[in-house]
């Protein structure tokens, strides 16, 4: 990220001008402004005429007072410097791949995201996603607040008496049943909540990347991967709202209730796609690796997969166990592509490794493509 410091006044301003005009930067960090003239303004938008965007980050009170008094905040895109906040480790409320939530007080809590990949971009469309979800009426966290933990970004939500669903059941076993209901019935509110066209991702964008991951490996023929994008592309395209990562590490409950937070991948979409994340995490890999229950979702593989089962049935409307088990092997080919970008992507499995074992992956997933239209009719038809 291209940094301004100090002053930028008439006495530097051509030295400036002629240093970020070559350098062209779409991020610029503003720390260390102290100042900046309506001259040095002017560079600004220069530099805009040449990008399609600039954003300036991390801009003190006083610098973004002149950003907003002379209109460049509807010209760039100007954020403020975060507030710094520190957390106690006996505090964790859970933890994920994108980050872990602390309580930091009676009424709040914050997330605590990875930095390495959540990008500033990405906190700021959760924080726009948990707002629109809260106006449609889905009982969703209100982020008010972006923070810094250390080096790494926070957003701070308004949650009384709020433990992670996971805990919950985990510390109550024999709640397991009326959650895993309250569950299943707020997922199917999110399917019956139509977004505005045009407001949110298509959601099939996400599958899409982790089969450009595999794609750019060069693992595998251009028939193979043409015929995972055309499983994709298969899935309808509906203004339905989908979460992205529904499971009960990103479910609070608050007095009783059942609330959403990390809306980082919400978008529109199919619901078969919120649940391929949600089998993925609580069935499927759990039983392969039981270590993942408890630290993705705070509760055992048991609790995960029979949760798991009373979800889907009450989601469904049914107990046939034929049906169930189809409607798993529909949703295990879709999950097979996340897998198969997940696989491609790790820096923890060795090279050699890493190309057996996507390979297998691929090959699970080419056989199973006829049965992934299974669960796409019967959501339909549901």
């Amino acid at each position: 990220m291209y940094q301004i410091k100090g002053k930028i006044d008439s006495s530097n301003v051509a030295e400036f001008e002629k240093e970020i005009i070559a350098a062209k930067p779409a991020e610029i960090d503003a720390s260390q402004l102290e100042y900046i003239s309506s001259a040095g303004l002017r560079v600004l938008l220069k530099l805009t005429k040449t990008m399609d965007d600039v954003t300036v980050e991390n801009v003190s009170s006083e610098v973004y007072e002149i950003f907003e008094v002379t209109g460049f905040t509807q010209i760039l895109t100007v954020n403020k410097k975060l507030k710094e906040i520190s957390v106690r480790e006996d505090n964790l409320l859970g933890a994920g791949a994108n980050g872990r939530v602390y309580r930091l007080d009676d009424e709040r809590i914050v997330k605590v995201y990875n930095r390495i990949s959540n990008p500033p971009e990405k906190i700021r469309r959760e924080q726009e996603s948990a707002r629109r979800a809260f106006v449609h009426g889905v009982p969703s966290a209100i982020p008010f607040e972006l923070v810094t933990v250390g080096d790494e970004p926070g957003m701070i939500y308004e949650l009384v008496d709020a433990k992670t669903l996971g805990s919950v059941v985990h510390n109550s076993p024999e709640k397991l049943r009326e959650y895993a209901i309250q569950m299943s019935d707020l997922l199917k509110k999110l399917h019956c909540t139509e977004i505005e066209k045009d407001t949110m991702p298509d959601a099939r964008l996400t599958l899409r990347l982790w089969a450009d991951i595999a794609a750019n490996s060069n693992y595998f023929g251009k028939d193979d991967m043409q015929r995972v994008y055309d499983l994709i592309d298969s899935i309808p395209l509906c203004n339905t709202f989908i979460h992205g990562d529904f499971h009960p590490g990103n479910i609070m409950v608050s007095d009783g209730e059942l609330i959403l937070i990390d809306m980082g991948d919400a978008s529109v979409g199919h619901p078969v796609i919120d649940l391929l994340g949600t089998y993925q995490l609580m069935s499927l890999t759990p039983k392969k690796n039981p270590n993942v229950a408890m630290r993705y979702l705070g509760m055992t593989t048991e609790e995960a997969v029979r949760m798991w089962e009373l979800l889907i049935r009450n989601y469904l409307g049914t107990d046939d166990d034929k049906t169930i088990e189809e409607l798993e092997e529909s949703l295990k080919s879709y999950s097979l592509i996340r897998s198969l970008g997940g696989i491609v992507f790790s820096d923890v499995i060795p090279d050699d490794k890493r190309k057996v074992f996507s390979s297998f992956i691929m090959k699970d997933l080419l056989s199973g493509i006829e049965k992934a239209g299974l669960i796409i009719n019967a959501l339909l038809k549901n």
